[in-house]
């Protein structure tokens, strides 16, 4: 949208089809817009492919994001999808166009400075995931800790997680998955959130898993 600064007789500010109007060194500026004509690099369209596969991928566990990145993004001009695409971009795809894919141990679903689970492991159960650490003799604040779990289904793309689930000092969690998930490979993902949720843990991937 333009806006004529001074009626149809004055300057324009902002984009009018293919014109742009702004001030350069108090002097007002009418400019077209070229249109770029020419095919994408290879790189280009590596770039747009990374960014379509990262963001599929993380839209699905949204809200987790939100609780393991936000920390990282308090008094930052970032917000925590911001730095979760950031950080995973570079990180957690490999290949080239047209075979970009997410490489999952690089995954990370929170960043902070909390201590990291001990010892995790992750086993099926009836219910679901079971989830277990060392949680004895842990010190307070960081007893009070809640547990973040991620189970991720590359075959059907679907996940299930816990963004405030047990206290550390409980050292074990149950997530639930739905009937499907039980049937797929997943790869699983633990970390660490405070109570007070001002903090997290680097998130430590546990490996992919099925149920044999």
């Amino acid at each position: 949208m333009a806006i004529l600064k001074n009626g149809i007789m004055g300057g324009v500010k902002g984009k009018l089809g293919n014109l742009v109007g702004y001030i350069l060194n108090d002097q007002e500026v009418l400019r077209t817009i070229g249109i770029n004509d020419k095919p994408l690099t290879n790189k280009q369209l590596n770039n747009k492919l990374q960014m379509k596969v990262i963001m599929e991928f993380l839209r699905s566990m949204d809200s987790l994001l939100e609780t393991g990145f936000n920390p990282k993004a308090a008094g930052t001009k970032k917000n925590y999808h911001n730095l979760a695409v950031s950080y995973n971009k570079p990180h957690a795809l490999k290949g080239f166009y047209p075979d970009v894919e997410v490489d999952y141990p690089k995954v990370v679903i929170s960043i902070g400075d909390l201590p990291q689970p001990i010892n995790p492991t992750v086993e099926f159960v009836t219910e679901g995931l079971k989830f277990s650490w060392d949680g004895a003799g842990i010190s307070w604040p960081y007893s009070i800790d809640q547990v973040m779990l991620l189970a991720y289904a590359p075959e059907s793309k679907t996940c299930a997680f816990k963004n405030s689930g047990a206290r550390r000092m409980k050292g074990y969690d149950i997530l639930e998955i739905t009937p499907q998930m039980h049937y797929e490979p997943l790869e699983v993902y633990i970390s660490f959130v405070s109570d007070d949720r001002k903090r997290a843990a680097n998130s430590l991937y546990l490996g992919r898993i099925m149920n044999l």
